[in-house]
């Protein structure tokens, strides 16, 4: 039986915390298996330029069906299925690296992912955990790796399924800018396989 890669790519921690809630969830579901579609889970910097070089290199060695990208976003109370990725960044909020928002990308002010946001989203609710569709991923690396890999994919792969969701930080974080309403990891993971297996079902991958 061929089984098709399904990549879920998550962050390191920034902002001086030790952890991102969207990588304790990804590593736990790292060679989960979901009918004849795997996970394979990757970690990347938190770092302008850099994570879309990652991506990108991730991609064409695996060759998923499926993408499911992952970040953390901890003043929301709740997971946020991405729609839509904008082209500009932070000219405050420097990453990893130092660097501030980087204008090296060029294309269209807004990409909108061709996946079933909504579908997934109903497929969250079902875990019982506090999901919404979004039209806003922000501003910083997560919206620039997203709007980086839809720019990619439309030309190298416009088959290939791809969104992006934002997790609320875990009860153990103490960012300052947390919302009082956080999410277990063990919910995220139930929330992240669920919107493999819808984006799956979509796809005909199961």
């Amino acid at each position: 039986m061929s089984l098709h890669a399904v990549l879920v790519t998550a962050f390191e921690p920034f902002g001086g915390e030790t952890v991102n809630a969207s990588w304790e969830a990804a590593r736990r579901i790292d060679g989960w298996r979901c009918g004849e579609a795997v996970v394979t889970a990757r970690k990347l910097s938190c770092a302008y330029g850099i994570c879309v070089s990652e991506f990108v290199e991730t991609f064409e060695r695996l060759r998923p069906s499926i993408v499911l990208m992952t970040g953390q976003a901890a003043s929301r109370g709740m997971i946020c299925v991405e729609r839509v990725a904008r082209l500009e960044t932070s000219a405050t909020a420097r990453d990893n690296r130092g660097a501030l928002g980087c204008a090296a990308l060029a294309g269209p002010v807004r990409l909108q992912t061709a996946a079933p946001a909504y579908a997934v989203a109903r497929a969250i609710r079902e875990t019982c955990a506090p999901v919404r569709v979004s039209a806003d991923a922000g501003d910083y690396v997560c919206n620039h790796l997203y709007y980086g890999a839809l720019h990619y994919l439309a030309g190298a792969s416009p088959t290939t399924a791809a969104i992006f969701i934002h997790l609320p930080a875990t009860p153990e974080q103490s960012s300052a800018r947390a919302s009082v309403r956080r999410l277990a990891t063990t919910e995220a993971i139930r929330a992240l396989q669920a919107g493999i297996l819808a984006l799956s079902r979509q796809t005909g991958v199961i």
